[in-house]
């Protein structure tokens, strides 16, 4: 199929989900009778989660999807990371998404298959001197990952070290603007979140690039707070759900349909050195 005939179909098919609800895709409508499973998530991580997208983000829209397919009417709240994750410990939600596993975190939370799996890149100034081919690279550096994100346990022993510092200003658009104004050498995040972060601040594609390697690579899922009487029943039931619908091509459809949704025409720019690369959803 040409390009324009699949984005026109793929869009075709997002319109129809999103207003009806996707009704070709469940095989159970959800029971008024039962109470709602309430999940929240957190904002400024656009297209997976963000108070201005449609359903709160593509993690929260997928996670309905698949809730819904089980007959289970669901909510979606916002709060802030930290707030997301104490609220949901303390019974106040049944689900948040999207976290990475840490050994911190499932010591309070099981967690989902994966729901998306990203490569996150070290994104620095276009007219930044710095050409690091390797993370030994970013050895001496400052960079910035908001509050409540976490590091894999590359960036972390090279912090505790000494040898790298981080600072965590409460957004990824905050730090996107301290790269812009010299405050850190480089931003740590993954592709996508990066073209919305770009997108949506002072800087454009032409001024920001991502340095040529992979600074870790991590798996966004859902948690359910282990303290939930039936938690072990629900991740195993969502995780059955996702992966049917994987299965069948039906989380693929509803992931492309949704980013094509959030952005119209020829969809994200790709910019930097892995432009060539397929971007991992």
């Amino acid at each position: 199929m040409g390009q324009p005939h699949r984005r026109y179909a793929v869009s075709l098919v997002v319109s129809c989900l999103l207003m009806t609800g996707s009704a070709w895709l469940l095989a159970a409508t959800p029971s008024s009778s039962q109470a709602p499973l309430k999940l929240v998530t957190g904002p400024h991580y656009a297209p997976y989660a963000a108070d201005y997208l449609p359903h709160k983000g593509l993690g929260p829209y997928l996670a309905k999807q698949v809730l819904e397919g089980m007959g289970r009417p669901v909510t979606v709240a916002m709060r802030p990371w930290k707030r997301a994750y104490r609220e949901a410990l303390s019974g106040q939600f049944d689900a948040v998404l999207p976290y990475v596993a840490t050994p911190s975190r499932e010591a309070d939370y099981l967690f989902s298959v994966p729901i998306f799996e990203t490569r996150a890149y070290a994104y620095v100034r276009m007219d930044s001197d710095l050409e690091a081919h390797s993370i030994e690279g970013l050895k001496g550096l400052t960079y910035c990952n908001p509050v409540g994100f976490t590091d894999e346990d590359v960036l972390k022993t090279m912090r505790s070290d000494g040898l790298i510092n981080r600072v965590t200003p409460a957004s990824l658009k905050s730090c996107f603007n301290m790269l812009r104004v010299g405050r850190v050498d480089f931003v740590k995040t993954n592709q996508r979140v990066a073209a919305h972060m770009i997108t949506a601040g002072d800087l454009s594609a032409d001024q920001v690039r991502p340095l040529p390697f992979v600074v870790e690579k991590s798996a966004l899922r859902l948690m359910v707070p282990r303290t939930r009487p039936d938690a072990r029943a629900l991740i195993k039931a969502f995780n059955e759900r996702f992966r049917a619908m994987q299965d069948a091509g039906r989380i693929e459809v509803l992931k492309e349909g949704y980013l094509e949704s959030v952005a119209p025409g020829a969809g994200l720019p790709r910019i930097g050195p892995s432009a060539a690369e397929p971007l991992t959803r």
